[in-house]
C-alpha cells in the first residue's frame, strides 16, 4: 500500500501542472516533451488519474451523503423519502467500473495531446491566467466547455432513452428512483463510454492549457455527484453558469435557465423529462421540461 500510494503521489507531482523546466524524465514520462516513453509510464499515468478520479468521486459522495447532512439540516427534494442503505451500497459499488472508464478516457485524451493531436496548449495554467486577456480567454473556454458538456449530455441522454438502450443499458441508472450522491456514476459500462467519450472530442475543440484538461474533468465528477445528492444545492452549484447568475443579480428569469438537484431528480421519477446537465434550454426547446417543474418555478 505504501509503494502504491508513493507511486500515485509521484505521478501527481509530475503532472504538467507541477513540472519545473529543469525536469527531464521520471517514471517513463519525459517532462520536457510530455512524451510517455515506456509502458510503465502509461501504467503509472493511468493509476495516477484513476486514483484522482476515485478520490474526487467517493470523497465528495461521502461528504455530501454522510457528513454534510450531519452538520447542517438538509431537506430531501422528494419530501420524506431518502435512498435506502441497500441502494446506496449498490450505487457505490456499481460506480467503480464507470470510474475506471472515466480515467481511461482522460488517459486517451492526454496521450493524444502528447502525440501532437488536438488544440490544447502546452503552457501552465499560471501562465495562461497571468494577463487580463488570458483570464478572459479561460473564462470563455470554461463557459463554452459547460455548454458543450451540457449539449453532449442532453443528446447522449436522449439516445440512452431509446427503447434498446433503455432496456439493455440505461435501466441500471434508473434503478435509483430516489438518488443519492453515490448514484451519479452508477451505470452500465456502455453508458460510461457514451457519456465520457466527450472528453476525447474535447481536446480537438478547446484551446485550454493541457494541465487544465484534467482539472476540469475532475470537477465534472463533482457536478454529477452533487446533482444526484437528493437535496437542493442551488444556488450553490459550482459551475460557471451559476456564477454568472450570481454576478447578474440573481434574477428569477436567469435562474430558470440553470439546472438544479430538483430538476434532475424529476428525471428519476419521470424518465421522459429533464435530460440536461448544466442548463435547461434544451429541455425547453425540445419539449422535455416537466410541467410541474415549470409551474413550481414560474418558468
Amino acid at each position: 500500500m505504501h509503494n502504491e500510494a508513493a507511486a500515485a503521489m509521484d505521478g501527481v507531482a509530475h503532472h504538467p501542472f507541477f513540472l519545473n523546466e529543469n525536469a527531464t524524465s521520471v517514471n517513463g514520462i519525459d517532462a520536457n516533451s510530455l512524451e510517455i516513453t515506456t509502458a510503465e509510464g502509461y501504467v503509472r499515468l493511468y493509476l495516477t488519474i484513476f486514483s484522482q478520479v476515485l478520490a474526487v468521486y467517493y470523497g465528495i459522495a461521502v461528504f455530501m451523503h454522510f457528513v454534510l447532512p450531519a452538520l447542517v439540516p438538509v431537506v430531501s427534494v422528494q419530501g420524506t423519502k431518502s435512498q435506502s442503505n441497500e441502494d446506496t451500497k449498490r450505487d457505490a459499488f456499481r460506480s467503480f467500473l464507470p470510474l475506471s472508464i472515466k480515467a481511461a478516457t482522460l488517459l486517451i485524451g492526454e496521450t493524444l495531446h502528447r502525440a501532437g493531436w488536438g488544440v490544447m496548449q502546452d503552457i501552465s495554467l499560471q501562465e495562461k491566467i497571468s494577463t487580463p486577456a488570458g483570464i478572459a480567454s479561460m473564462l470563455a473556454c470554461v463557459l463554452l466547455l459547460d455548454i458543450y458538456h451540457d449539449t453532449w449530455f442532453y443528446f447522449s441522454h436522449r439516445l440512452l432513452h431509446r427503447p434498446w438502450f433503455m432496456k439493455n443499458v440505461h435501466w441500471m441508472h434508473h434503478q435509483s428512483t430516489v438518488p443519492s450522491a453515490f448514484t451519479g456514476y452508477s451505470f452500465h459500462w456502455i453508458e460510461a463510454l457514451m457519456v465520457y467519450s466527450n472528453a476525447i472530442v474535447e481536446i480537438f475543440l478547446f484551446p485550454i492549457p493541457f494541465a487544465f484538461f484534467r482539472i476540469y474533468e475532475l470537477w465534472m465528477i463533482a457536478i454529477h455527484v452533487g446533482g444526484h445528492c437528493g437535496y437542493e444545492m442551488a444556488p450553490f452549484v459550482p459551475h460557471l453558469g451559476q456564477s454568472l447568475w450570481w454576478l447578474t443579480g440573481c434574477g428569477k428569469k436567469n435562474a430558470q435557465l440553470l439546472n438544479t438537484v430538483h430538476h434532475h431528480d424529476i428525471h428519476h421519477k419521470h424518465p421522459k423529462y429533464h435530460f440536461s446537465l448544466y442548463f435547461t434550454h434544451w429541455d425547453y426547446w425540445l419539449g422535455t421540461m416537466h410541467q410541474d417543474y415549470v409551474k413550481r418555478h414560474g418558468a
